[in-house]
């Protein structure tokens, strides 16, 4: 059983912002940190870090809104001023944000993950500060970062019949990305992970949560094998 809090996180400048922390019972096997969609901290993203904690991690999901927006969670009608959330948000504070959540974590192996908006910014967060493995659900965007590389193994997850992410930019992403593992899903589309929405597509989110734990357990072991 996974224990669950509201975290209060202070950046280098002085920003407070909260946090959604979900820890485990049994020994950790590394921090998480989820990145929301354009809609904030909603309950889905939660839900999502108690499933991890459940399995071992320590997951927390800062709200990156709380500069324009504190304790943002809009409905997922509201894609408009979700929309204009995202784009009020400075990258030098998100980074700054997320900095802080690192320190928070406290833990010696760290991931990232984001969905949607926070795709792109999990893929920003692993080009610009010390984490270990990163994975991007559907990230939007994504093109706006391609000319940084990720300083650690990364995992895309994309839905085939995603309106708003063209083949280009896949495309575009492999290039950017040799190394890095790309699954496309060809029956999802966009959202398809997100249990809470009309777009959720069951098979896919199952064979990408498969995929995602056995990329985190495979990097967060390798991570471990390099500092002892």
């Amino acid at each position: 059983m996974a224990h669950s809090c509201k975290a209060i996180i202070t950046a280098e400048d002085g920003h407070s912002f909260c946090a959604y922390l979900a820890t485990p019972e049994k020994p950790q096997k590394g921090g998480i940190i989820l990145i929301h969609e354009i809609f904030g901290v909603t309950p889905q993203m939660k839900t999502l870090a108690d499933k991890l904690a459940f399995v071992g991690y320590k997951a927390i999901v800062p709200s990156l809104f709380d500069r324009i927006q504190p304790n943002a969670c809009l409905d997922y009608s509201e894609t408009n001023r979700g929309k204009g959330l995202a784009g009020a948000c400075k990258r030098e504070y998100i980074l700054l944000d997320l900095e802080a959540v690192t320190h928070t974590l406290n833990t010696s192996i760290t991931s990232v993950i984001g969905y949607c908006w926070g795709g792109g910014i999990a893929y920003f967060a692993a080009c610009n500060l010390p984490i270990n493995s990163g994975v991007s659900f559907y990230g939007t965007q994504l093109s706006s970062y391609l000319h940084q590389q990720s300083k650690c193994p990364f995992q895309f997850h994309f839905g085939g019949q995603d309106q708003t992410i063209s083949s280009e930019i896949i495309e575009q992403v492999r290039v950017a990305n040799p190394d890095s593992e790309v699954h496309i899903y060809p029956n999802a589309g966009h959202a398809f992970a997100n249990q809470a929405r009309s777009s959720f597509h069951a098979a896919s989110n199952y064979l990408a949560e498969r995929r995602l734990l056995e990329f985190l357990g495979n990097h967060i072991y390798q991570a471990n094998q390099l500092k002892t």
